[in-house]
């Protein structure tokens, strides 16, 4: 019996560091700003770190380090990627027997550029390595809870999970992807009843078709699920609505930032460890937080993964939380 099984993406990430990037103003790019490089340079890298990524791999990584054993079901291939994404994820202790690698797949694979003020521009190549149902051996999924980020877009495999896990008494929470979104109606059909749904501020205007600014889009948010529902703000915080929908507002921890990969699967992993440990929903936000904060302050995700040794020091740190009912 497992306390958490992780399902979703497995990739190789490069990360990269440059004292040559600039952030330039532009109207070419809907972000109206551009990292850029000089053309036909080259340019010397200041940090480099290689680590298995994606979703399901760095939410194992983070419940194993809260002391909570973990499982992840994940497909790479069976080339170099997929080879450093198991050494990756036995010396992070997570249990590898539902990694499918299967011979000519090709490995999903990341190049992160970092610039100086911590945010990213990531590359991705996608290797057709999209996690199927067939590939899974549901008789061996024993867990008190499924944590389950973005799955390509496969929403059928999604419902699947939640009618097994709800069939078999696992909680469940669902952290959807870009490519689940695009996929709206089916989606909020398959949330409805889910345990929690965590999404961003961006995700959460687009599953309720409210602006991004606009005030009743919390509220909104909080009738996607009949569970708790958390929308995370980044450096300001987060908002959750338990299932009386009464709210919860924290604030963030103030932190340097190095690099801002990762920040999102941190926070599921220190919410929902917080969660499956029993914590009540105020200390385990608070965990989820702090996992964020953490590993903004390192290059890659898995460095600044809290452990059991070093996460009641960021508990005991103040921050602003207040119960709005």
């Amino acid at each position: 019996m497992y306390d958490v099984i992780s399902f979703g993406s497995a990739t190789l990430d490069v990360f990269l560091k440059t004292e040559d990037f600039l952030v330039l103003e532009t109207k070419g790019f809907l972000a109206g700003k551009a990292l850029a490089l000089p053309y036909g340079a080259k340019c010397e890298v200041s940090q480099r770190l290689i680590s298995s990524g994606g979703g399901g791999t760095n939410t194992a990584a983070g419940f194993v380090r809260l002391g909570l054993k973990t499982a992840v079901v994940a497909r790479c291939g069976w080339d170099f990627g997929g080879k450093a994404v198991r050494q990756d994820l036995k010396k992070e202790r997570v249990d590898d027997s539902f990694l499918v690698q299967i011979e000519g797949d090709e490995t999903d694979y990341s190049t992160i550029l970092v610039g100086p003020d911590g945010e990213r521009t990531i590359l991705v190549y996608r290797g057709k390595t999209k996690l199927d149902e067939s590939l899974i051996d549901f008789s061996k999924l024993k867990s008190r809870w499924f944590c389950i980020s973005g799955l390509e877009g496969n929403l059928k495999l999604l419902e699947k999970l939640v009618s097994f896990a709800k069939k078999n008494k696992i909680k469940v929470a669902v952290n959807p992807g870009r490519k689940e979104i695009e996929q709206k109606e089916e989606l909020l059909k398959i949330i409805r009843d889910i345990d929690v749904l965590i999404v961003n501020q961006e995700e959460a205007a687009r599953l309720t078709s409210v602006g991004f600014f606009e005030p009743k889009l919390f509220r909104r948010t909080a009738l996607l699920s009949e569970g708790i529902v958390v929308v995370t703000r980044g450096a300001e915080g987060a908002y959750l609505f338990d299932e009386k929908d009464n709210l919860l507002v924290a604030d963030g921890f103030k932190v340097e930032m190095v690099d801002a990969t990762g920040a999102g699967d941190a926070f599921n992993a220190g919410f929902i460890g917080g969660l499956a440990k029993g914590w009540d929903l105020e200390k385990a936000l608070k965990l989820g937080i702090a996992n964020g904060a953490s590993v903004v302050g390192f290059l890659g995700v898995k460095p600044g993964l809290l452990s059991e040794k070093n996460y009641h020091n960021w508990l005991e740190k103040p921050l602003k939380m207040e119960w709005k009912r």
